[in-house]
């Protein structure tokens, strides 16, 4: 039998030929796999040795979650965050009316992993039960956390609906207990920040944040007293942000068209504006209190004020918090956010790590916000007086 060696020769170039497709679709298809080899090749590694020698079985949805908790936290970035489903838990625990009510926050302490309070509100009912930064919470009702475990206990806080919560505490290792009950008609004696009219017709409005009816809350507020209002304080220094379109539209009340914040992501170059209109509704005179702890949106708003002369900014330098992030959600519901731009106001050089200088600086300790000792607050009435 004689050999066709062109068929061979061809076969053979067909064959690697094949095979080069082959390649090149595998590398393509797969292409962000192999970069993410390339780019974390340490990690590869450390994977591979923890599969072939740890010695328990591995939970890798769990790994996996830590894993992007590592990968966020490596970012070394102060807004960009990851937040596991068991700190989900913790915030929706903290944000929650009896904690509210009652005036206290807990969290895991690093160390021993128990519950720890965290934040007393003075003259709350916790601080008044003795309950004081630093203290360990045992046992809630009948079930001892050591045991139960952090996250399996912290629920347990909330409680069934009118139905007293018992805390057994430890203070620098003396026990006490406390009883605490969700009270949603009971105010803390703690809301000091409070709005109020003040005899001089000055109007006080504490704005905690910026959520999508931000405006309409507050003209709700001042229905039945704006034309007794003659001038009007407006309180960010606890404002750490919100919805851009929300503080844009709150402006909107006070100012004209003509102003505008533009978001810039950085990577894709993607532009969003927005921008006043003409819905002036009010024209009495404006004072913006701003602190350290106003951040993103607040900063944008003292802004506003500022740089159109609508309304004088007093208080501290503000945050600089002048970048955005972009928050997502996984599959078991934890949360993250990347930063991915910068905020421009008007044509106003970004403020992120400079912050907003307020008009008229009143320095102040903090912990006297809402106290008598307001000096921030005071000298904003006596400017409008």
């Amino acid at each position: 039998m004689k050999l066709d060696y062109s068929k061979i020769v061809n076969g053979f170039f067909l064959s690697c030929a094949a095979a080069g497709i082959a390649y090149l679709g595998f590398t393509k298809y797969y292409e962000k796999e192999l970069d993410f080899c390339k780019d974390y090749p340490h990690l590869i590694e450390v994977n591979e040795d923890v599969e072939k020698t740890y010695y328990k079985d591995i939970d890798k949805d769990s790994l996996q979650y830590d894993m992007i908790d590592g990968l966020i936290n490596g970012l070394d970035d102060r807004f960009s965050f990851y937040n596991s489903i068991k700190k989900v838990n913790e915030n929706c625990v903290n944000n929650s009316i009896i904690l509210k009510t009652n005036g206290f926050q807990v969290g895991q302490d690093e160390k021993s992993k128990r519950m720890v309070i965290t934040e007393v509100e003075p003259d709350s009912v916790a601080e008044k039960q003795g309950m004081s930064v630093g203290d360990f919470i045992i046992a809630i009702n009948d079930t001892v956390i050591q045991r139960n475990g952090y996250h399996n206990s912290i629920e347990l806080i909330l409680g069934k609906k009118d139905a007293p919560v018992r805390l057994v505490c430890s203070h620098e290792g003396k026990i006490y207990e406390v009883t605490i009950k969700c009270d949603v008609d009971r105010k803390t004696e703690s809301q000091t920040l409070s709005n109020k009219m003040y005899d001089n017709g000055v109007y006080y409005y504490y704005l905690p944040d910026f959520d999508a009816s931000a405006d309409t809350s507050f003209e709700h507020e001042i229905s039945e007293i704006r034309n007794d209002i003659k001038g009007l304080i407006l309180d960010l220094r606890d404002n750490s942000g919100g919805a851009t379109d929300a503080t844009v539209k709150f402006f909107d009340l006070f100012y004209g068209s003509g102003c505008s914040v533009k978001t810039v992501y950085e990577k894709s170059g993607k532009v969003e504006i927005y921008e006043t209109s003409d819905g002036v509704k009010y024209d009495f005179p404006v004072v913006v209190l701003v602190s350290e702890k106003s951040l993103s949106s607040a900063e944008i708003l003292a802004a506003f004020f500022q740089e159109t002369g609508r309304g004088t900014v007093m208080g501290t330098v503000t945050g600089g918090k002048g970048v955005f992030q972009v928050t997502k959600s996984l599959e078991d519901y934890s949360t993250y956010g990347i930063v991915a731009g910068y905020y421009y106001v008007n044509d106003l050089p970004n403020y992120d790590g400079v912050g907003i200088t307020p008009d008229i600086i009143v320095e102040m300790d903090p912990e006297l916000i809402g106290t008598e000792d307001d000096v921030q607050l005071k000298k904003a009435i006596e400017l409008l007086s």
